[in-house]
This record gives structure tokens, C-alpha cells and sequence, in this order.
């Protein structure tokens, strides 16, 4: 498998916005073939820019204005706001290519602040698959990576360091190739290796210190994870002082705040994607959590109360007693329980944690500030083997379902557990909870294989084949990567770490170089796999130890949030996943507070439900007054509306839909029943037969288009209105007082036409990339429509020619392939559905996301229902299912998303919404009903997209039709009432 890299939308956004930035600002070559060219600061077209894209520049989203803030520095800084798991290694690196094949800039320094950060970089820059994709987008370029290690001590000749030497080295004069130097912050301020001068040789003729070097080169510096690159330290002072880069670009989901202050300090913000987007958009996975209830009334619970440095002194106090203790470095917890056996005081002071300064760390690696809490019962065997037991039920619910799609996806999960020594002892061996994970994954695995039994379904073959690979050795299915293993020589150590750290292709991969099985998917880490560290595949963390910090909850579930990867190495974006995360119970507020920051995320949010209760009403049918009494009544918020924060998780669990500005349902609460509804088996056995039918297995099949009539068609097109001339528009902006308010007024002051051609054979390669329409086929329709017409319009070869002959195309193209498509069927008996198993018996319940974002418990469930609860997407439907409930009507359900998947001619799939057995007016046979509804008032109301995903399912039901079944396909409109829509059958 290699890994294909797809350009999301938001990733082109981004790009936008970056090129924007720079556009029209003097940037002049360097004289010197060493430097980069020089960015004109002092050019107001820069500001201007800035400007623009705070407003929201060409559909991209404003930045809020409280946000809308820059430094008075002597060089560039420009910020970008990326969520976790959204591509921000993708886009600095596409935002590379970009600058350099505009202006020429062709020195990066690329900071990062860890080990881990640098591997997952240098691990991207370095894929083939990576390397494949931007050779596509740049043909004419390539990346030059240097890596910055730490120095090794020689006897002899001092060498100045290679990376800093090759990449000081790279010249203006080799237009096709530009240097990237990768390096961390510790390397930054090494002074043995960057402050020295006394090197055996010298850099660009009389340079003998790497500062010096870097400096020269005036280079562009990208920094990755800026709330650890904070202003005020040392890193990002040593980088102003020693390389002094005439251009700073932060990308990063969190950025540092400002000193002494909690607003945020960002510098020339342009592009925000933020949590909110990012889970709304489907740009990252969404988050079920889910936690073990076994807390106990008289668990010993210890609270640091305080802490000193100088002596080295802390407090615990009992929180069931009420009594401190003082305890010093060495001290063992076991004075407060026997739970607390073998965790001692390791540290008191400075830690390792960014978040935590200054605390207690303890010896299973937990770091603790003044005011945590540690509870005894985390670190018992018999709780901790609670979590390992749900961990393996969660992670193979996922899998299976994974590993039977059409196109497999390899199920990853990552374990933070509270010490290497009990995943791996001094020697190397197995630690207790290697030993014990082994123990319980190994009775899974007999269960599971043994309830799959013989099969002749060869996916489920396939599975039990790999689960019994799984189960012949077990020892391969799990891997650490833990601080220390960066210096071992353990030879199978560092096998596993480079396959965790470094080689994404093998995790993604469900067989090795050899063909056979690769079964590695549970990953153990004490917490060093952070920041930089990534797989698109992690469908499930485990925290067996607490982080014991207020860090981040969305850098806590960053490193599974990114979307998955099929066998064939495709992104897949166009589904709902989740990212299972199972935490112990001193934990457990952990949803509501992943709420509660993914909503701080809009900064202009006002947690106020009176600003959504006119939406929830109509959802709900009921007034405004009847909402807002009921979540009073419950204390869900105060006299004005406002959300108290301590009711906040309950009153999105009721009424989800007060969420302002995130959807439903992508912060979930794996314990809560409510995720799920179950299906009334004696009501789905009247709907077997149609459910079984529709979800029978059918492919596409297309007519040729002949070559003379995509020839006829581009000569339509040429003779078509789609010549435009490209202009640019000169804005003026006045400045004035009225009322005594200060106020800007924009116009635009005059416009020019500008020349964007390019040269006739990029034309025909960019067509060709664009609408898959062979070179030589647009090459003779423009020769044929030269010789009719004797001459073409050369608004055609430029940029917004290109772009407006290919939409025409593309429209023409999507009308004659609908009248050229249709749909055989493949004669595959897919027993296993959305809701049924692999034998063919319903299942007991489905998840509550792939139904509906929205539930109502406060109506009566209609009686010839198959699910047990009343679960919709918009008000249309909730309509459509309670008048559903009518004699005509044998049975319904809704259809569960994306569970039948009709291929669409456009890319893709869709699912219908509702299904229905109907009696015949003479009572004599049934009638299949399939409805697809949409919450609009007519067929103008439909977007293109939506209009061809109807004519597919029409054509589709009328492939079933053709097969013998008896069905019809409707959609229905805002103003279509379902009751009519039914007795209508009856009649016709």
C-alpha cells in the first residue's frame, strides 16, 4: 500500500490565503546566489493584504476582530490556525513549493520543538508518497531536507555541522530545487553546536559559526507547535538575536498566550480553522468517550496541597481523613494506602511537562500541580484491568467493522499507560501489563474466531485468517516507543520504535514486505507520543494513567483525530468516524470539558441558549416559553438564559441542539445508552425482505463517449459566451469622522486589465488534468474549431479561460453521463448490514449518529417503528416519522446512513432516508416505498449535487424494479406530506 495525499478544501483555502498575503508586495532578488530574495517590509501592500483576509478575502472566513492584532517587529510574522488532525505538515510544506515557484524563496528553517515533532516531519517530507504528490502539483520542483542532529563528539578536525553546511550551501542558481532545514529548539540553543567559531572550516567563504551561516542566508523560518515557541523565551529570543529570518510563520492549533494576559498572542492571524470547523466540517475524526464506572465510596483520594523547592518538601493531604502528610524526595505514597504500593516522590520542582512548571513528579511518570488530585484505585490491578478489558471490546467493534468495508482500514490503538517497566522490564522482557494485555487479548481472540466459525462470506474468512495470525503470535501485535528507547541499542527495540516513530506505511499496512499478515496495532507510550506524533488510524486511545495537568483536551485526543486511510492508502473524508477514548473516573467531567473548549473556540460564543431556543423549538414542535421553563426547571441555566457550566454536559445530552455552532453528536458519551437505539426485531422481520434487496450489491456501467462527440462538444463550448478578460481593481479607502465616530469607507478606484496567459501546450496539460479529456482528443477539437471559425480567442489561454471552459465542460459531461449510466448487479448475498451481523440476524441496537443528529424522548415512539426511539436529522423528518404511523403502512424505518451506498456517476455514494412495506388497495401484495427527504419548499431548492444523487437513486430502484422487486422511489419536499404521499401509492 502507499498512501495517497488528497487536497481537501480547507487545505486549498489555506493557500489562498498565504498567496494572498504575499501578492503584489516587492520582493526583490538577492544579489547574493546564497539568500533567499528580500520581502520589502516597510511595503504597504503587505498590511493592506492583512487586511483583506482579517475580512474575509474571497469566501475565506473573517478572523475575529479581537484576534486582529500584529506586531511592531523587524521582520514578517504571519500566523496559521489549524486544528489538530486537520494537515498542518501538509500545508507548510505545499506552502513551500508554493513561495518558491513565485517568488524564488528558497531557504526554510522549519522549527519544532521535540524529538517526536522532528521524526513526524522529517517522516512526511521524506515518504515516497509524499515526494509522488508534490511532483505531481510542482513538476519542476523538489524539497532538499537537511536534518540538524546533535554533534558527536570526534577526535581530530572539528567538522562544522553537515545539515547547516548543506543547506547554507544550496544557491538561487539551481531554479528547480530549494533547502529545508529541519532542526528542534534544543538544537537552536545549543551553543557547543550553533555558538562555536572555532569550526576546521568555513561556510559561504568566511563563515565559521552556524548562526552566523543561517543568518546569512536571510531565511524564511516556519515554526510548528507555537504556544511552546512562547515570545518571551529563550528559543524564540536566541532565534530573533542569532538568525534574525525576515519572515516568521507559526502554524498551530494552540498558540502561546500573551504575558500576563489570557488573550492570545497572535501576530497578523490570516487563516483560522479552528476545533469548531474542523469537527463540523468532517475534517477530523469525531470523539466518544468512555469511562469505567467502578469508583468507590471510601477510595483514598490524596491532594497535593503545596510544595517546596529549597528544601525539597511536599504536602499531601487524605481527602477521607483530612490529615497531611509532608513527604520528601524518595518517599513512598504506600504511607496513605496500600493502593499507592511502589509509586514514589521522584521529583519536586522543575518537570518535563509544558503545562506544569513546577510540581511533583511521581515514578510512574505522573506530574502533579499544587491542588491535584490522585486516586488509588487508577493504579489497582483489577481496575486497571477493567480498561484493558474495554479497551479490546472497543477496539474490535471498530475493526471488524473496518476490516468488512469494501476497501479494508488497518485499526490502530494507543495506550498511555504510567511506566515503561510495566510494559518492559530492566531486561528487556515482558512487563506485568504486557503480560496481562497478551493474556486478555488472547481470550478475545479464541472467543471471536471461534464465533465466526466456518464461514463462506470471504471477507469474514479474511478476518478470522488475521485473527488467527493475531492469535499464533501474540507478541506482534503490540509495540512501545517510550524517551528512553531514543539511546537504546537494543536492536528489537529500536526495530518497533522505528515501525511506531517513523514507518506510517507498515502501521497503515495489513501485510508486510513477505505478504503475510501484519498484525501490529496496539501502540503503549508513557506519554511521549505527543505533539508531532501521528497515524491517521487511531480509532481508539487509552489513558491508563492520567496526564495529571489541565493540558489541552484537544491535544490530549490530538494524536487520533486525523481521518483515516483505507488498504489502498486513500484519505476517506466523506464519513462520520470516531476516535473511541477511554479514561479512568478521575476523569470523568473529561466530555463535558472537551465541550466546553471545542465551544470557547468561537470567540465571539455567547453561552446563552436564547440565541439557539428559537431553532431547538422548531426542532422540538413546542414553544420557546415551554423550552426555556423546562431547562430552568432543571437548572440547566439561570433567569437570562445563561448555560451554567456545571449543568452544561446534561443539557447537551437532552437537548443537543443547543450546542451553538458545533453539531451534534461529535463529542459523545460512549456510557450513555442514549448513543445508541435499539431495533424492535418483531418489526423488522415485516421489513427483512425489502432491507435485504436494497442492500443487494450493484456496480456502474457506462456508454462510451465517442471521441467525435467529445470533439462536438468542446466546439460547443469554444463557441459559447465563456471569454473573459482578467482584471485587477485599485482600492481606495477613506478615512472620516461622522458623529463623532471614526469610519473607513472602501471603493474601488479604478480597474486594469491584466495579461495571465500561458503557453498553448499548458493549457492542454491543465484541461486534461482537470476533466480527464485526453491531450490529443482537446488538441483536435481546438484545430477543428480554428479551421471552421479561422481563429480562437486568446482569452482562452489563461488562467480564467481554462477555469470557465472546464465548468462548461464539466456540466455538459455530467448531463450526458447521466443518460449514459445504470446499474447490473454484482449477485453478492451481503448478509452482514447496518443492521444486521454476518449471519444474517438483526442486530440488537445501531449507534444513534448513523440514524439521526437529533432524539426525542418526549414523544410516543410510532408503533409500526423498527427502532425503539424517535431519532431524525431535520424538523421535515421528525414530521415524516410521526405521521408515518398509518393503517397503509405494514412497517417503516429510517435507513441508516450511508448503509446501502448506491455508487454514484459523479463519485461517491448516497443513501435514501426512509423505507416502507405498504398493503396494496386490495390487501393482495406489498409496495417497497423508498423516500428521500429534503428540507426544502421545491426542486429549485436543490443543489446540483443533490439533484444528480436522486436521478442516481431513481435510476437504481429502477435496476431493483427490473429484478422483480416491487418498489418505487420518491423524493420528498418541505411541502410534500408523507400521508398523501402514501395513499397516492395506493390509488396508482
Amino acid at each position: 500500500m502507499g498512501i495517497e495525499l488528497s487536497i481537501l478544501p480547507h487545505q486549498n483555502d489555506f493557500l489562498k490565503a498565504i498567496v494572498k498575503a504575499f501578492e503584489d508586495v516587492r520582493i526583490r532578488p538577492s544579489e547574493d546566489i546564497y539568500q533567499n530574495p528580500v520581502i520589502d517590509l516597510n511595503d504597504s501592500q503587505l498590511s493592506e493584504n492583512i487586511d483583506d483576509l482579517w475580512k474575509g478575502y474571497d469566501g475565506l472566513q473573517k478572523i475575529p476582530e479581537k484576534w486582529r492584532t500584529r506586531d511592531d517587529d523587524n521582520y514578517l510574522g504571519i500566523d496559521i490556525r489549524m486544528e489538530t488532525g486537520t494537515g498542518k505538515t501538509y500545508c507548510y510544506t505545499r506552502m513551500m513549493y508554493e513561495l518558491n515557484a513565485r517568488y524564488g524563496f528558497n531557504k526554510f528553517i522549519l522549527l519544532v520543538p521535540s524529538t517526536p515533532i522532528k521524526e513526524g516531519s522529517r517522516s512526511f517530507l521524506q515518504a515516497d508518497y509524499s515526494k509522488r504528490h508534490f511532483a505531481d502539483l510542482y513538476p519542476n520542483k523538489s524539497l532538499s531536507l537537511s536534518i540538524l542532529e546533535s554533534q558527536k563528539k570526534t577526535r581530530g578536525r572539528k567538522m562544522f555541522p553537515a545539515a547547516i553546511s548543506e543547506f547554507a550551501r544550496g544557491t538561487s542558481l539551481q531554479k528547480n530545487r530549494f533547502s529545508v532545514l529541519l532542526m528542534t529548539s534544543g538544537m537552536l540553543l545549543s551553543t557547543k553546536t550553533m555558538g562555536k567559531d572555532d569550526y576546521d572550516q568555513t561556510i559561504l567563504g568566511n563563515f565559521t559559526q552556524p548562526y552566523e551561516a543561517l543568518r546569512a542566508t536571510k531565511p524564511i523560518v516556519i515554526i510548528d507547535e507555537p504556544h511552546r515557541f512562547k515570545k518571551g523565551n529563550k528559543a524564540y529570543a536566541r532565534l530573533l538575536t542569532e538568525l534574525q529570518p525576515q519572515c516568521v510563520i507559526r502554524f498551530g492549533a494552540t498558540f502561546p498566550d500573551k504575558k500576563n494576559s489570557k488573550e492570545k498572542d497572535y501576530n497578523n492571524l490570516i487563516f483560522n480553522l479552528g476545533s469548531c470547523q474542523a469537527f463540523n466540517q468532517n475534517l477530523v475524526k469525531g470523539v466518544e468517550t468512555f469511562m469505567i464506572e467502578a469508583e468507590k465510596e471510601n477510595e483514598t483520594k490524596l491532594k497535593l496541597m503545596d510544595f517546596k523547592r529549597n528544601p525539597k518538601v511536599c504536602s499531601f493531604r487524605n481527602e477521607k481523613t483530612k490529615k497531611s502528610q509532608e513527604l520528601v524526595k524518595g518517599d513512598n505514597l504506600s504511607l496513605f494506602g496500600d493502593e499507592f504500593s511502589g509509586i514514589t516522590i521522584e521529583e519536586i520542582g522543575p518537570t518535563s511537562d509544558d503545562t506544569i512548571k513546577s510540581g511533583i513528579t511521581l515514578s510512574n511518570g505522573q506530574i502533579l500541580a499544587k491542588g491535584d488530585m490522585v486516586y488509588g484505585g487508577i493504579y489497582s490491578e483489577t481496575y486497571q484491568e477493567l480498561m484493558l478489558k474495554q479497551s479490546i471490546i472497543n477496539h474490535f467493534e471498530t475493526e471488524k467493522a473496518n476490516f468488512l468495508r469494501g476497501n479494508k482500514i488497518k485499526t490502530l490503538s494507543l495506550y498511555f499507560i504510567d511506566s515503561v517497566r510495566s510494559y518492559r522490564d530492566e531486561n528487556g522482557g515482558d512487563g506485568h501489563l504486557r503480560v496481562k494485555f497478551e493474556e486478555l487479548l488472547s481470550d478475545y481472540l479464541k472467543k471471536e474466531i471461534k464465533a465466526i466459525g466456518n464461514t463462506e462470506d470471504q471477507r469474514l474468512r479474511d478476518y478470522k485468517s488475521y485473527l488467527e495470525a493475531s492469535l499464533d503470535d501474540i507478541s506482534k501485535t503490540n509495540g512501545g516507543y517510550f524517551s528512553e528507547d531514543n539511546s537504546s541499542s537494543e536492536e528489537e527495540i529500536q526495530n518497533e520504535v522505528d515501525k511506531i516513530l517513523r514507518d506510517k506505511e507498515f502501521m497503515l499496512n495489513f501485510h508486510d514486505s513477505n505478504g503475510h499478515w501484519n498484525t501490529m496495532r496496539f501502540i503503549f507510550s508513557k506519554w511521549t507520543l505527543k505533539e508531532g506524533w501521528d497515524n491517521p488510524n487511531v480509532f481508539q486511545i487509552v489513558k491508563l494513567r492520567s496526564s495529571g495537568s489541565e493540558a489541552s483536551k484537544l491535544q490530549e485526543v490530538g494524536r487520533g483525530l486525523r481521518l483515516p486511510v483505507d488498504e489502498k492508502g486513500r484519505r476517506i473524508a466523506d464519513e462520520q468516524f470516531y476516535l473511541r477514548y477511554l479514561i479512568d473516573y478521575s476523569e470523568k467531567a473529561f466530555a463535558s470539558e472537551l465541550l466546553g473548549e471545542i465551544q470557547d473556540d468561537l470567540p465571539e460564543q455567547n453561552k446563552n441558549i436564547k440565541k439557539t431556543l428559537a431553532e431547538i423549538a422548531k426542532v422540538r414542535n413546542k414553544t420557546e416559553d415551554e423550552i426555556f421553563i423546562d431547562m430552568l426547571t432543571k437548572h440547566y441555566i439561570d433567569i437570562d438564559g445563561n448555560i451554567l457550566a456545571e449543568k452544561r454536559d446534561d443539557l447537551y445530552a437532552e437537548y443537543p441542539e443547543a450546542i451553538g455552532g458545533l453539531k451534534p453528536n461529535k463529542v459523545r458519551d460512549g456510557n450513555k445508552k442514549k448513543n445508541f437505539v435499539k431495533i424492535r426485531k418483531d418489526k423488522f422481520d415485516e421489513i427483512r425482505y425489502l432491507w435485504k434487496a436494497i442492500n443487494q450489491k450493484y456496480y456502474l456501467t457506462f456508454e462510451d463517449i465517442p471521441e467525435e462527440e467529445l470533439i462536438e462538444a468542446m466546439g460547443d463550448i469554444l463557441r459559447a459566451d465563456i471569454y473573459r478578460d482578467t482584471t485587477i481593481g485599485v482600492k481606495t479607502q477613506r478615512i472620516e469622522s461622522i458623529d463623532g465616530e471614526i469610519t473607513s469607507h472602501e471603493r474601488v478606484a479604478n480597474c486594469y486589465t491584466v495579461d495571465d496567459g500561458i503557453a498553448y501546450g499548458e493549457f492542454l496539460k491543465e484541461f486534461n488534468r482537470q476533466t480527464g479529456v485526453s491531450i490529443n482528443t482537446v488538441h483536435r477539437s481546438l484545430c477543428r474549431f480554428y479551421e471552421e471559425q479561422g481563429e480562437i480567442d486568446g482569452r482562452l489561454f489563461t488562467s480564467t479561460g481554462i477555469a470557465l471552459a472546464v465548468r462548461e465542460f464539466n456540466q455538459w459531461l455530467d448531463e450526458k453521463l447521466l443518460k449514459k449510466f445504470s446499474y447490473q448487479p454484482l449477485g453478492i448475498d451481503s448478509k452482514e448490514t447496518s443492521l444486521t451481523d454476518y449471519n444474517g440476524n438483526v442486530v440488537d441496537q445501531v449507534s444513534q449518529g448513523v440514524l439521526g443528529i437529533h432524539r426525542d424522548d418526549a414523544v410516543d415512539v410510532p408503533e409500526r417503528f423498527i427502532y425503539d426511539s424517535v431519532v431524525y436529522d431535520s424538523p421535515k423528518e421528525r414530521q415524516t416519522l410521526l405521521r408515518s404511523d398509518v393503517e397503509e403502512v405494514v412497517v417503516f424505518g429510517k435507513i441508516p446512513r450511508r448503509s446501502i451506498q448506491i455508487p454514484l456517476f459523479t463519485g461517491g455514494t448516497t443513501s435514501p432516508d426512509f423505507m416502507y412495506v405498504i398493503n396494496s388497495e386490495s390487501g393482495e401484495y406489498e409496495i417497497n416505498f423508498i423516500v428521500e427527504t429534503k428540507d426544502t419548499d421545491d426542486d429549485k431548492g436543490l443543489r446540483r449535487g443533490e439533484e444528480y444523487r436522486i436521478k442516481s437513486a431513481q435510476k437504481f430502484f429502477e435496476a431493483l424494479k427490473e429484478e422483480g422487486l416491487n418498489v418505487v422511489f420518491k423524493k420528498q419536499l418541505k411541502d410534500d406530506d408523507i400521508v398523501a404521499m402514501i395513499k397516492g401509492l395506493k390509488r396508482n
